[in-house]
């Protein structure tokens, strides 16, 4: 096992059947003629990955090496790759997109079916090599760190993708974000950059606060959210409602705040979302108001996303950062609800 490029294998961490992660050693990832290799420096810790452990252990996947929000450094490179070079220090956005299907031609990536995803059904970067195709990687500015870099290839694009691409957030918007995890705080801060008034929901207090570290307007528990979004803005109702909850609640929850004209834009796949909310014309129909379901992003969204980190106006908010084995107490903590804001993982020396 050694962490030198040519070895033969590094280490990772890999979800198997019988629900145990284990901290292991792994093939080291070849690149191909148009991929890069890096080393991993940063893999963050989203949600997403309980849900594919779970997967995992009721066997409706594969046993994997997860890990989709990536920032390291290349160091091997393709021989047709000329979109980057050896010591460049990148991110990387996990879905690796086939480039030639109708979805990439119209440069809807996220929607491609033909490729494959980086920590879903490749090898990711809970380990301390990954792969990817020289189109899915982007320079980081030289002040970024690369710790909070790696969150933007998944919680920074797929926010800026909900809030921005599909919500259509503008000056005077009123946004509202229901749930102020990782991907839910991005979403405040694209929000605010897009100079709109947000109102966080969520039922802990520790994330309530942090919605207002992160610029929110208001944060306010479920059960007072109509009230202060009337506080905000009038009877008007919300511009743009992000649900990063998806359960029944939040979803009739957020349908009842829609204003005129409002998007109703669903990120997350919560409990009882198997249980059908009746929806009629006339919900559609009376003004204007539109449902949109959100499926991961696209370079577009994570060019975007490292632009605004650079700027200043999208403060990742990393409060745990821990080396790569420790990852199934990182893993344990995220489901207990012990983690406000996002854990990275550390595969590499920054």
């Amino acid at each position: 096992m050694s962490q030198d490029p040519v070895g033969s294998r590094v280490r990772a961490i890999r979800f198997e059947a019988d629900g145990t992660i284990r901290f292991t050693d792994v093939a080291r990832p070849d690149p191909g003629p148009d991929e890069v290799l890096v080393q991993v420096l940063a893999a963050g810790v989203c949600r997403t990955d309980l849900h594919l452990l779970h997967e995992v252990q009721s066997g409706r996947r594969d046993p994997l090496v997860p890990g989709h929000e990536i920032a390291g450094r290349i160091t091997q490179v393709g021989r047709e790759v000329f979109m980057g070079s050896p010591g460049d220090v990148v991110g990387v956005h996990y879905e690796q997109p086939c480039g030639w299907c109708r979805h990439c031609r119209r440069k809807r990536t996220n929607l491609c079916q033909r490729g494959r995803s980086l920590g879903f059904d490749a090898q990711g970067g809970y380990a301390e090599f990954v792969v990817a195709r020289q189109s899915t990687v982007l320079p980081l500015p030289p002040d970024l760190d690369p710790v909070d870099a790696a969150t933007l290839g998944c919680s920074g694009a797929t926010a800026y993708h909900v809030v921005a691409t599909l919500g259509e957030a503008e000056e005077d918007s009123t946004v509202v974000v229901v749930g102020a995890g990782g991907v839910g705080l991005a979403a405040i801060q694209v929000a605010r950059a897009q100079q709109a008034r947000v109102l966080a929901i969520d039922p802990r207090e520790a994330a309530r606060k942090a919605a207002l570290d992160a610029g929110a307007t208001a944060a306010a528990a479920p059960d007072e959210a109509a009230r202060a979004l009337r506080e905000m803005a009038g009877e008007e109702g919300a511009d743009v409602v992000a649900d990063f909850v998806g359960t029944r609640e939040s979803l009739e929850r957020g349908r009842a705040l829609l204003g005129y004209g409002g998007r109703l834009v669903v990120v997350a796949e919560g409990e009882g979302t198997q249980d059908p909310m009746p929806v009629t014309a006339a919900n559609l129909v009376e003004g204007g108001r539109a449902y949109l379901g959100s499926y991961s992003s696209t370079i577009a969204d994570f060019a975007r996303a490292i632009a605004l980190a650079e700027s200043g106006l999208l403060r990742p908010l990393v409060t745990r950062r821990e080396p790569l084995s420790k990852a199934p107490s990182v893993l344990g903590d995220l489901e207990a609800g012990k983690i406000i804001g996002r854990a990275v993982l550390l595969p590499g020396t920054p």
